[in-house]
């Protein structure tokens, strides 16, 4: 009896302290700012890679149903993520609403004492993440699977870590300390745990291609459905056992199917077989959950389609496969009813709402949850995502709650060799014996621009690993960006001479020496890569553009075009050449080759497109570009192109639409006077012109085009400045200097 009245205490004052350590006052009183009976549960099902190029057309054919639904009846947008596309770092962003940078969650592995290695784990974080913030302020969670959770931390409700899914294809069976918390809950879920040695053939015929038997590929699909199967069922048992008010899975099937099957015989079939099953967890957790939750779809990244000319093999072990992520996913919010039997609302109707990035999810979410948003996440509340009354409501934000990273003390993870080995099977990793931490935390800060940050973990990982050539690589264009040319150029040529270096940075590296007026470096480095490949010719033709000698710039790019008939980099050289020559529909049979070899390349086909305008079909390159559009939804320069060709195709309207969505330029600006002067709307062709103007955009058919609407406006004065503008540019132009006569001048 002592023994247990003392065991009772101890565990009411661990309680205590867990409860005072998660609830501090001030993010209790922000979230008690927010009216309980207005809140909804949340649920967030994390589908990596999925993306709506590969969803619509399943969509149509019927065989997705719960995503049916949701793009019918809910809110649905594109995530735009920053590469680099590594799934650790933006689930993790995902998660906490921070930066990389802030969340410290970088790469797959971390380097461990003694050259070791171990998955990246909760311990890393270095932020609450969104569990932890509505267990701070007194709600339950439930949260399956999600990247970097082992240890599994304490909260108010149930973590189940992502270190479940590599021990369903262990031989020995045991529940590792940390897989799940409270541990006791393992008694329970064990139930839903679907081992991938007791699925059989028929459970993988729809993954696998005919004749398939034991194989590397069939054992790594069997453990990707099992995880899939497992985390799917365990997530509904916590919906309908614990009601969280938040509910999160994350399922990996589409990424990992896609990377091991994309270029396969039968690989199409198996990718459609990953959406459906995701579907089908997608559609039993709806029907699992209250059916006014809010459920968020989102995934981190989509991935390219075979045919989009990505040169790297996607399940090669020596990596990167992550060259396959394309950088758009999808958003999607609906209400679970909606989801499980197609109920409508009409206070939520079905609205497109744009680009997301990872960073606005967690503050949309807690939102909708009445959770206090921390202060500290710089994204949006996406209020076109929730329904009328929460978006409505006014946000509360308030400092996060502190962290403390859970201790692995004492704690072992006894598959680290297993989980490495898989995650080379899938591409994601290669042999090397580092993490590559650093390395993706730079790219993400140069894209940022972030440079002087981005510059010092570049110095540390090269003084750690001078081979590293990415790592040269970003350093150089660090160095360039910054007005460091002659630096950049030393990281360029260090690149070159190391192995494979010479493919990603000789034609960067020609191109700063040129620009820098020093060909004979161009040369020099050129000489250093004696090999015949399409990269070396296009640097040769930028050489050759350099000393103006264009027949030969021609020449070369032709011959790269040969040897790689997708290359961008030639298709576009040989399209500038011959341009500024009056013959830029001479390049249209070689970039009309290439994007019949790669239709789904989205660089090939904007240029497709601006080659058929320049041969004088307008609809043609409308059909290039929509496509190149939908391909990359962010690139304005792809949308002011269509712009012009609309124009071209007297298609004022639908021109006037599209350059209303692209950034301020001076391009757009001299199109949309453009288009408006179709119109006859002088006012708004005067704002654009002048604005163009402004941007250094001085030429004489803006300046024309700026009088003859200032003419029309009555602004004889103004007008008449124009046109001597004009004259003053470009002398020989009687009909302005005729205009300029009516107007007294």
């Amino acid at each position: 009896m002592r023994h247990g009245r003392a065991a009772t205490a101890i565990a009411i004052a661990m309680g205590l302290a867990l409860f005072v350590l998660q609830r501090p006052e001030g993010w209790l009183d922000a979230a008690g700012a927010i009216e309980r009976s207005s809140t909804r549960h949340v649920v967030l099902v994390g589908l990596d890679a999925a993306d709506w190029l590969a969803i619509d057309p399943l969509v149509a054919a019927g065989k997705l149903p719960t995503l049916s639904r949701l793009k019918a009846l809910g809110r649905t947008g594109v995530m735009v993520s920053t590469p680099p596309l590594i799934s650790p770092m933006i689930w993790t962003t995902i998660a906490t609403g921070l930066e990389p940078e802030n969340h410290g969650i970088t790469d797959f592995m971390i380097d461990l004492p003694g050259g070791r290695q171990a998955p990246v784990g909760s311990s890393q974080r270095l932020a609450p993440a969104i569990w932890n913030l509505f267990s701070a302020a007194g709600r339950r969670v439930g949260i399956v699977g999600w990247w970097a959770t082992w240890p599994a931390e304490q909260v108010r409700g149930t973590i189940v870590s992502d270190a479940l899914a590599p021990q369903l294809s262990r031989q020995v069976r045991r529940v590792d300390a940390g897989l799940v918390y409270p541990p006791a809950a393992m008694d329970r879920l064990a139930r839903a745990v679907v081992r991938a040695d007791a699925l059989t053939r028929e459970d993988l015929a729809a993954y696998l291609a005919p004749g398939d038997g034991e194989s590397d590929q069939s054992r790594t699909l069997a453990g990707i459905v099992a995880a899939t199967r497992t985390y799917g069922r365990i997530a509904e048992d916590l919906a309908r056992t614990e009601r969280p008010d938040l509910l999160a899975v994350y399922l990996e099937v589409i990424d990992s199917v896609s990377h091991v099957s994309v270029r396969v015989r039968g690989g199409k079939q198996a990718i459609d077989r990953a959406y459906e099953d995701a579907d089908a967890v997608l559609g039993q957790l709806a029907r699992a959950s209250e059916p006014d939750s809010l459920v968020f779809v989102c995934s981190d990244h989509g991935f390219y389609p075979p045919t989009a000319a990505i040169r790297e093999d996607p399940a090669n072990l020596s990596g990167p496969a992550t060259a396959w992520h394309r950088p758009y996913g999808i958003v999607g919010v609906a209400t679970a009813a909606a989801l499980a039997t197609g109920e409508s609302s009409a206070t939520f109707a079905r609205a497109d709402v744009g680009l997301i990035t990872p960073l606005d999810i967690a503050p949309t979410l807690l939102h909708a949850a009445g959770v206090a948003v921390s202060s500290e996440m710089p994204g949006r509340i996406v209020t076109a995502l929730l329904p009328a009354e929460i978006a409505a409501r006014p946000p509360v934000r308030a400092a996060a709650p502190k962290f403390v990273p859970p201790s692995t003390d004492g704690l072992v993870r006894a598959d680290a060799d297993d989980t490495r080995q898989r995650l080379q099977a899938l591409g994601y990793i290669g042999a090397t014996g580092s993490s590559l931490g650093r390395q993706n935390l730079a790219e993400s800060l140069f894209r940022r621009g972030k440079d002087a940050a981005a510059e010092r973990e570049l110095r540390t990982v090269i003084g750690a690993q001078p081979q590293n050539v990415a790592a040269q690589l970003w350093l150089a264009q660090v160095l360039a960006r910054t007005g460091r040319a002659g630096e950049a150029l030393v990281a360029y040529e260090r690149a070159i001479a190391l192995p494979d270096g010479a493919r990603d940075a000789l034609v960067e590296a020609t191109e700063l020496a040129v620009a820098n007026k020093d060909v004979a470096r161009a040369q020099r480095m050129i000489a250093l890569v004696p090999v015949d490949e399409a990269f070396v010719h296009v640097a040769r033709g930028a050489i050759a553009e350099a000393q103006r000698a264009f027949a030969i710039a021609e020449r070369e790019y032709r011959t790269a075009l040969d040897r790689e008939p997708t290359s961008f980099e030639a298709s576009a050289r040989l399209f500038d050449v011959l341009s500024r020559e009056g013959r830029g529909r001479d390049a249209l049979n070689a970039i009309e080759h290439a994007v019949q070899l790669a239709p789904d390349a989205p660089r090939l086909l904007a240029l497709a497109g601006d080659a058929r305008l320049a041969a004088g079909d307008p609809a043609g390159a409308e059909r290039a570009l929509r496509r190149a559009l939908a391909l990359v939804p962010d690139a304005d320069a792809v949308r002011v192109a269509l712009g012009r060709a609309l124009i071209a195709g007297h298609k004022t309207g639908e021109a006037l639409e599209e350059l209303g969505r692209a950034a301020p330029t001076p391009d757009r600006d001299v199109l949309l006077g453009a288009a408006y002067s179709s119109t006859r709307d002088w006012s708004h062709v005067v704002v654009h012109l002048q604005r163009a103007l402004s941007a250094g955009r001085a030429t004489p058919d803006v300046l024309n085009g700026l009088g003859w609407a200032q003419m029309q406006l009555g602004q004889r004065r103004e007008a008449a400045e124009s046109f001597e503008r004009s004259i003053a540019a470009k002398p020989d132009q009687p009909e302005i200097r005729r205009l300029l006569k009516e107007l007294g001048r």
